[in-house]
């Protein structure tokens, strides 16, 4: 990268930029061996002329899939959306999900809190395998395309170490809603366009953030929530059991619109970053 003029960016070491005279700003984003460059056409197009000069790669185009994801692209709205079908298709191959075709309206029951299951309720270790295999899949799912499933997947991961069938149900409850929506994804449409050369454009950062006091009931731990907005983009969507026992849900509250406010401040260091 320094051989092609290209800077690293202080805020994230996986992504890599340089001001063009002409064409303004190019970005090199980088996830172990997958590389994708982002700019103008002609921009791009001598970005990557010059790494072909260094490595012999596999040029794939205009990206239609990344990192495990297709992206869907309306030129006509400027939106581009993440689904996972490939990972939907193996909750329907892999697991106990029925020839039910009707969708929960929500992935989780409304209000439900998993609770730590009787000992001699627990399940089998294969069972058990067979638990944290789906919901190692689900936070796979969150992390690019379902962010609504976030909350419902949470309270699952809470009981790696010892599940019953309840858990289990309430795991294929989760799937179940995600593979008959299949066309719902992460969904970028900003608000404004940018020529991404004008560097005094100022972008808006905003967030949302909200509580849940005293969820769990063997801890009393809240739990935050919260989302981040690039140019009405949503860029950082959490729900997290907070690490520390809130004494009142002013205190909670607070304690979830900080988090917020950090990953906000983080937007604007990779901004800033990039100059």
């Amino acid at each position: 990268m320094r051989d092609m003029k290209y800077e690293r960016s202080m805020a994230d070491p996986c992504m890599y930029y340089k001001w063009h005279k002409d064409e303004g700003l190019i970005i090199w984003l980088s996830w172990i061996d997958d590389c994708l460059c982002i700019g103008s056409r002609a921009g791009v197009q001598e970005a990557k002329n010059m790494m072909l000069k260094q490595f012999e790669c596999d040029d794939i185009g205009f990206p239609s899939e990344y990192v495990g994801c297709k992206l869907t692209f309306n030129m006509k709205e400027r939106s581009l959306i993440f689904t996972q079908p490939v990972l939907l298709q193996s909750f329907r191959d892999e697991f106990e999900l029925g020839n039910s075709i009707a969708a929960p309206v929500t992935p989780m029951e409304p209000g439900r809190v998993l609770v730590k299951g009787a000992e001699e309720n627990l399940v089998s270790n294969e069972r058990q395998t067979y638990y944290r295999s789906g919901v190692g899949k689900l936070l796979k799912l969150i992390r690019w395309s379902r962010p609504e499933i976030q909350n419902a997947t949470r309270e699952l991961t809470r009981h790696f170490q010892g599940c019953v069938e309840g858990h289990i149900k309430a795991m294929h409850r989760v799937m179940q809603y995600a593979v008959t929506t299949p066309e719902r994804g992460l969904k970028l449409k900003p608000n404004r366009t940018w020529n991404g050369k004008d560097k005094s454009c100022k972008f808006i950062i905003g967030g949302r953030s909200d509580s849940n006091f005293a969820t769990c009931p063997d801890t009393r731990r809240s739990v935050s929530g919260w989302r981040v907005m690039l140019e009405n983009c949503p860029i950082t969507i959490k729900s997290v059991m907070q690490k520390i026992v809130a004494l009142s849900v002013t205190e909670a509250e607070l304690f979830a619109a900080v988090q917020c406010a950090q990953d906000m401040l983080f937007v604007m260091r990779i901004l800033k970053s990039m100059q």
